[in-house]
C-alpha cells in the first residue's frame, strides 16, 4: 500500500471546517471508500464509550449548582399574563439542566451501548439526589420533592426506549436507595 506523506497544510485546512462541513467529508470519504466505514464506526464507539456513574453524577449535581435562587425569584410569581408558581418553576428549571444528559442516555439506548446507558442513568439520578441533599441551599426550599419527581422522570425517559423489566427492577431499587441514603 503506498502512502502519501501528511501535508500540514491540510491537517491545518481540515481543522477550519464547521461541524456540517466535517459531516460532509465524511460521508463523502466512506461513499467514496466504503471500507472505510468499519475504521469509522470503531473511532466513534472509542470517542462515545466509556461512561463513568460517578463522572455523570458529579456533572448533572455542578450543572444543577449553577441554578440561582434570585433567577428562580425573578422568573416566578405574579406577572402581567398570570402568575408562575415557584414550586413549579424550580421543578422546570431543573428539569432544564438535566434535559441534555437525558438525551445523552437515550443516545446511549439507541446505540444499544447499556453499560453506558446504565451509567448514565444511574449518574443522572445520583447527581439529582446529591444536589437537593447537599447542595441546593436556598433552592430547595422551593424544589420541595424535586428529587422524586425527577428521578421517576429519568425512569420514566428511560422506559421510553428500553422496558426490561429486569434493568428496571434495578434501576428502581437504585433510585430508592439514592434517594434513602441521602434523604
Amino acid at each position: 500500500m503506498v502512502r502519501t506523506k501528511q501535508n500540514p497544510e491540510d491537517l491545518k485546512f481540515l481543522s477550519t471546517l464547521s461541524d456540517s462541513q466535517v459531516r460532509m467529508v465524511l460521508n463523502s470519504l466512506i461513499q467514496n471508500k466504503p471500507s472505510l466505514l468499519s475504521t469509522a464506526a470503531d473511532i466513534a464507539r472509542n470517542l462515545v464509550t466509556g461512561k463513568e456513574e460517578d463522572t455523570v453524577a458529579d456533572e448533572v449535581c455542578n450543572s444543577l449548582m449553577d441554578l440561582d435562587v434570585h433567577q428562580l425569584w425573578e422568573e416566578s410569581g405574579s406577572k402581567y399574563d398570570g402568575y408562575v408558581d415557584p414550586y413549579e418553576h424550580s421543578y422546570e428549571m431543573m428539569e432544564e439542566i438535566i434535559e441534555p444528559y437525558l438525551d445523552e442516555m437515550e443516545s446511549y439506548l439507541d446505540r444499544e451501548m447499556m453499560d453506558d446507558a446504565l451509567a448514565c442513568c444511574r449518574g443522572i439520578m445520583k447527581g439529582i439526589c446529591e444536589y437537593m441533599f447537599e447542595h441546593a441551599g436556598e433552592f430547595a426550599d422551593w424544589a420541595v420533592d424535586s428529587e422524586d419527581g425527577l428521578t421517576y422522570d429519568v425512569i420514566e425517559r428511560w422506559k421510553s426506549k428500553n422496558q426490561n423489566a429486569e434493568i428496571l427492577n434495578e434501576l428502581e431499587s437504585f433510585r430508592d436507595k439514592c434517594l434513602n441514603e441521602k434523604g
